[in-house]
């Protein structure tokens, strides 16, 4: 949505300054320029209003782009691996979600994934929205998943997984058809 004001905002600085260009080049006569000067000044109180109304707007929205922009980036969504003494060591979440999905990839019963981790205080939890092949037990497939998954997890990360939610949302042929 801030892309959007600022987009309109920059869209309007341009065709300004093209409009002052185009004077400035005699392209479009100068007489413009002094017709919204004259009614700027001198015309009805309701142009006026408008007037005022528009600049005070592209002002305000102009500050609050400038100081939006100025704000730092968002750090990394993170989970707490270790804490010691002399400092944390922490892991993001892409890089659980990476490992997430290499383990998933090995079990030749998913075709597709989706991946959404979440961390929280002390733990993970870990979304998964699949893809199986027709032949494949899927209430078998989706326990095996959740519990190598939590304990793979926990293993490389040191991270307790709290849950593993599975939802299974399409059947899909295998991709390697025989010859």
């Amino acid at each position: 949505e801030t892309r959007v004001v600022l987009a309109i905002c920059l869209i309007a600085v341009i065709v300004l300054c093209g409009f002052v260009l185009a004077i400035i080049a005699g392209l479009l006569p100068a007489s413009n320029l002094t017709d919204f000067a004259y009614t700027a000044a001198n015309g009805d109180i309701w142009f006026k209003i408008l007037y005022a109304v528009i600049g005070i707007v592209v002002i305000i929205v102009s500050f609050m782009l400038m100081f939006f922009g100025l704000g730092k980036a968002p750090a990394p969504k993170t989970a707490q691996v270790a804490t010691f003494e002399s400092g944390s060591i922490v892991i993001t979440v892409k890089a659980v979600e990476e490992l997430v999905e290499r383990f998933v990839h090995q079990d030749k019963n998913i075709k597709g994934l989706k991946t959404n981790v979440i961390s929280n205080q002390d733990s993970l939890d870990i979304n998964l929205d699949v893809s199986v092949l027709p032949e494949a037990d899927i209430p078998q497939v989706t326990k095996d998943l959740q519990q190598g998954l939590s304990a793979h997890i926990q293993q490389h990360t040191g991270i307790v997984v709290s849950q593993v939610k599975i939802v299974v949302s399409g059947i899909r042929e295998s991709t390697v058809r025989p010859a």
